[in-house]
């Protein structure tokens, strides 16, 4: 989902749909470069997590006014549903796929090294949404998989938890304890 602010829109999840905990990583977009329409963008976001069974929910607010697939968005009146995501093992096979398959790439996220990250598609109208590929890697494996445990294990404490980062959630108390399970 792409909302104005991520804060109203986790506390709605976690108290009226009993979804939580979410990890709010509030500098999301900071190590990675986003190339929106052709154009590089100096995008600015937090970024929230949780899941329902094994379903992940992620909020994205976008937090300056950069050109990007969520501005484009938001400046149409819309907050909600953005995209479905999906994590293909073959994640180049899986964007060729799109492409030959008439979807176009708006936009891309790069990790320092170069690596692309996430691939955003159009869509027919059909299906009413973007579609979001990124690839399964052993990283996003690990960070995803310890939400998806916090989220399993939920009391109902502490239902929004805030972090810098991803290095920060990672270095956290609550990762370690999600991960004590492995």
């Amino acid at each position: 989902m792409v909302v104005r602010d991520v804060e109203p829109a986790a506390t709605f999840w976690s108290q009226t749909m009993g979804i939580g905990p979410w990890v709010i990583i509030e500098s999301s977009g900071a190590d990675r470069r986003f190339v929106h329409r052709g154009q590089e963008t100096p995008v600015e976001m937090v970024i929230a997590f949780s899941y329902a069974g094994e379903t992940q929910v992620e909020i994205i607010s976008q937090t300056n006014s950069a050109p990007s697939i969520y501005t484009e968005f938001l400046d149409e009146g819309r907050e909600g549903l953005h995209h479905l995501g999906f994590w293909p093992d073959d994640y180049a096979g899986a964007c060729a796929a799109l492409a030959d398959a008439g979807f176009e790439e708006l936009t891309s996220l790069y990790l320092p090294d170069g690596t692309k990250t996430v691939s955003y598609f159009s869509s027919p109208s059909f299906i009413g949404t973007f579609v979001e590929l990124a690839p399964m890697t052993p990283f996003r494996q690990t960070y995803m998989g310890a939400i998806e445990r916090l989220a399993g294990s939920w009391d109902g404490d502490r239902p929004l938890r805030h972090f810098s980062s991803r290095a920060a959630f990672i270095a956290s108390d609550d990762f370690t304890t999600a991960m004590e399970g492995d």
